[in-house]
């Protein structure tokens, strides 16, 4: 970027800046000042190389929305092989809903200048991304919008990574089941639910027989086979709005919400498709589980801890009568 206009009678600037223009230094010829279009030449170079190489999507557009200029990164986050392809288009075209354009630029007329948003783009492969959308009006002295100028940020990992973290704190890794901390939150809110709505809920204990000397004998890659496969077969057994729980190392909690008296149904479906999957060809012994069933209704005043008491005692009573005499 030239500034300085040289002369064949001119040095070069004096090291103190720009003090030492238009004036006599000692030993050194008389400099002049850059003229004002060649400092706006190199602003507008300046300008033109920060928007071309930011790391992040840049566009300008008129106030219809006509894309009239936009950068290679931009480009790229939608998968386009220049920017010039997104030049004279729509930019509601690559919302993956339009409307979130109309939602932006309404914002704008009742917020101010700058407006932060985000959205869903669709690339030009149809895939959706997710970006930061972060857009600026640009009025003139009657406050009529001339052009909207923003940047689209990426976050489409970052969110991906947030919401594997978000599942990770409330999964079990092993059986892909809730674990005992998202329990906590759910038995709270669906409890405040029951009570509001006067619908009770069912719950079940399961606990799966013998575990510890099945996977004595077996060995703890197939003793989390069985977990794994036992925990699918109660996913398989409820509804999409039930709650399984891996409530212990080999115990499972079933939370049958908005049910009346259905929960011993339930513990019957699932006893009879453990007989028809689990037999002594899969894993060279029979795999079985004691179930205790158990209701609860929020106009009898019973807590839910009390309720998680009476589906473990009803659980164990189960167990027990399989004992041997």
């Amino acid at each position: 970027m030239k500034i300085w206009n040289r002369q064949e009678d001119e040095g070069w600037p004096d090291p103190v800046g720009p003090r030492a223009l238009g004036r006599l230094v000692p030993g050194r010829r008389r400099l002049r000042p850059p003229s004002r279009e060649c400092v706006l030449d190199g602003g507008e170079l300046l300008y033109r190389g920060i928007f071309e190489e930011a790391p992040i999507g840049l566009y300008i557009t008129t106030a219809d929305g006509t894309i009239i200029n936009a950068n290679a990164e931009l480009a790229r986050m939608l998968g386009h092989p220049s920017r010039q392809m997104l030049l004279g288009t729509s930019v509601a075209e690559i919302y993956a809903d339009r409307h979130d354009r109309e939602r932006t630029i309404d914002a704008l007329g009742q917020l101010g200048a700058m407006h932060r948003s985000e959205v869903e783009l669709r690339t030009r492969s149809g895939a959706i991304i997710r970006a930061l959308d972060t857009c600026c009006v640009v009025r003139d002295e009657r406050g009529t919008p001339l052009y909207y100028q923003g940047c689209m940020q990426d976050v489409t990992e970052a969110r991906r990574l947030e919401d594997q973290l978000r599942h990770m704190a409330r999964h079990d890794p092993l059986t892909g089941v809730y674990n005992r901390h998202a329990l906590a939150e759910i038995l709270v809110a669906e409890a405040t639910r029951s009570r509001r709505y006067g619908h009770p809920i069912g719950m079940l204990m399961v606990d799966v027989d013998r575990f510890k000397e099945f996977n004595d004998r077996f060995g703890h890659e197939i003793g989390d086979d069985v977990l794994k496969s036992v925990a699918g077969l109660i996913m398989r057994c409820v509804r999409d709005s039930d709650v399984v729980v891996r409530y212990g190392g080999d115990e499972f909690l079933v939370l049958l919400v908005e049910t009346d008296g259905q929960a011993v149904r339930v513990k019957e479906r699932i006893e009879c498709e453990m007989a028809v999957e689990f037999g002594d060809s899969r894993y060279g012994a029979p795999v079985t589980v004691s179930i205790g069933a158990v209701h609860w209704s929020p106009k009898e005043g019973e807590s839910i801890g009390t309720l998680l008491g009476r589906a473990d005692k009803a659980m164990y009573t189960e167990k027990a009568g399989k004992l041997p005499g």
